[in-house]
């Protein structure tokens, strides 16, 4: 099997052979013929999506694990031959949670059938399947018939031949990934059994908190999907679709919660007959925080509580952690947060007492949820006047500098404790499963076998994801522990760029004091970087140390920086 980049950066298969799963290991794609391809494959992963975070997320494992038993076990009491159907399969986690199930008795046979659009982790998907099969982790009753295809394209699942639907396409604003399309697929084909099946998960409820939030806030038009037109629809209606950390936003004073998580809309997935509604949600004054009369409510913030099983018991929600969640930090489900389009005074509704209405409706073909607030007595306020910086300030912020033809890589060693665990490589007992084979595209070395030798970067946002960097030097210190800056690129670099690209940097580190590290946060700068370049910089590459080391002085050995495979960075201790 041969792949190509094509212009839209999908890789998509150039030339493949019927007898690909009968070749050598030396020959399939993710033999050595294939390295350079599968590690280019591996960096635009890294940067682009979360799927390591996600397959790290324990709680999210343990929950959807005991969900899909709980869904065996009461249909494998009624029947000796199950048929499940997994859509958006990935890696294959939920797949192989089905085929062994502990809820399984002996005499049970569970035919599943999974499906994956994307090529490079359907294949990551089949070998981990194979592998689990290899190593005697899935049963010999049990069966797992892998599609690389859209879920309406699966035509193997005959009609009332379902009995239990499971997914995992849910992501922070809940219907992006379009689990409601899928779902109204199989509710038009008749696939599911009528009156008994299970659908992993069963249900949802949605949560709004009204805010007071800065312009900075507001103005996310950077941060945006962008798939789903203006952030404020032709009707008022405001979509429901930037993801944010809101602990982050929280801490550092961008937002102010003016009110408790309001439950504005439920969704029972296992019926589509109410998708089409809006609901319409009355709040009194007594549910906002009557201490914050000098503010105003500008956005909202949205949450889901997801039931898997139908029980109440096997849940998951995007909550913050503040609120005395126990899930941690999480890169894959954020929460949202969505500009109103008048802002409401607080005051105005605390003297007149007038409730406030809050309306919520499933939006644009099911991929999306949009939300109004209103009030009779609402204060339409003007927009704030952009920020100018004043002759003064700007003498204190001064303007970086400029230099035509010279580049400067800023490089700093970090302890992210947030990242160690979410970005580990995957291992043998994920659930009682071996994932290491997924290690291949989704946690990944440029160079193996080399001591200190850190795994793909990641970008990332630190200040919006942590918090960190953002005013005070006490939450700088406590995550980036020593930083620099080299001169990457010079004029004459620049006149043969492909030459300066391949350098290796040797950097020398002395921290002044024992630090731990763990991780190598870097960017570029087309500016000579002065004192504040940290603070003034949003997006960083992260790249995982694959030990800490704890230490006064290092070695950084770097190179490749524009490599399309992805850079390789050692980090040495004296």
């Amino acid at each position: 099997m041969q792949f190509c980049l094509d212009k839209h950066g999908e890789w998509v298969v150039v030339s493949a052979n019927d007898d690909d799963k009968e070749e050598d290991e030396e020959d399939a794609f993710f033999g050595a013929k294939n390295e350079q391809q599968v590690k280019k494959i591996a960096k635009t992963l890294a940067d682009a999506t979360t799927w390591l975070d996600m397959l790290n997320d324990t709680q999210r494992n343990i929950m959807f694990q005991r969900a899909v038993e709980n869904c065996i076990g009461k249909t494998n009491s009624q029947k000796n031959e199950l048929t499940v159907f997994d859509v958006g399969s990935g890696t294959g986690l939920l797949s192989l949670f089905a085929a062994r199930s502990k809820t399984l008795s002996e005499k049970t046979f569970v035919k599943i059938y999974s499906c994956e659009m994307y090529l490079p982790i359907f294949l990551v998907g089949e070998l981990v399947v194979r592998e689990n099969r290899r190593v005697k982790k899935i049963p010999v009753t049990s069966s797992i018939h892998m599609f690389h295809k859209r879920s309406e394209d699966v035509d193997a699942i005959r009609k009332n031949e379902l009995d239990i639907l499971i997914s995992e396409l849910l992501d922070s604003a809940l219907l992006g990934e379009g689990w409601l399309l899928v779902l109204r697929n199989i509710f038009e084909r008749e696939l599911l059994r009528k009156n008994h099946f299970s659908i992993v998960p069963n249900s949802a409820k949605i949560y709004l908190q009204l805010l007071d939030a800065g312009s900075s806030v507001l103005d996310a038009k950077d941060r945006r999907a962008g798939l789903y037109g203006e952030a404020i629809t032709s009707d008022g209606f405001s979509r429901l679709d930037v993801q944010c950390h809101f602990d982050s936003l929280e801490r550092r004073g961008k937002i102010k919660a003016i009110s408790e998580h309001i439950e504005v809309f439920d969704i029972d997935f296992t019926s589509n007959n109410d998708w089409g509604r809006t609901k319409v949600v009355s709040c009194s004054s007594s549910t906002l925080r009557l201490d914050m009369s000098d503010r105003e409510i500008n956005a909202v913030a949205m949450f889901w509580d997801v039931d898997l099983d139908g029980t109440g018991v096997h849940r998951l929600n995007t909550f913050p952690c503040a609120g005395g969640n126990n899930h941690g930090f999480r890169r894959h489900w954020r929460q949202i947060i969505a500009p109103l389009e008048y802002a409401i005074s607080l005051s105005s509704i605390i003297t007149t007492e007038k409730p406030i209405r809050i309306e919520t409706r499933i939006a644009d073909d099911y991929l999306a949820l949009d939300a109004k607030v209103s009030c009779d007595e609402m204060i339409m306020k003007k927009k704030k006047e952009k920020w100018k910086e004043t002759p003064m300030q700007a003498l204190k912020n001064p303007k970086p500098t400029y230099e035509e033809g010279k580049r400067w890589l800023c490089i700093a060693l970090a302890n992210i404790s947030e990242f160690w665990f979410s970005r580990a490589p995957l291992g043998e007992n994920l659930c009682g499963l071996d994932l290491t084979k997924a290690n291949m595209l989704l946690c990944t070395k440029p160079v193996e076998n080399i001591s200190g030798c850190c795994y793909q970067s990641f970008k990332s946002d630190l200040l919006d994801e942590l918090g960190h960097l953002s005013s005070t030097t006490e939450d700088e210190a406590t995550m980036i522990l020593w930083k620099s800056s080299v001169l990457f690129v010079t004029d004459d670099d620049e006149n043969k760029k492909e030459e300066g690209n391949k350098k290796k940097f040797y950097i020398d580190v002395d921290a002044g004091r024992s630090i731990t590290t763990n991780h190598v946060v870097f960017f570029f700068s087309d500016k000579s970087p002065g004192p504040d370049e940290w603070k003034r910089q949003r997006q960083v590459q992260v790249a995982r140390m694959d030990r800490e080391l704890t230490g006064q002085k290092f070695k950084i050995i770097a190179s490749n920086f524009d490599a399309e495979e992805g850079e390789c960075i050692r980090v040495l201790k004296y």
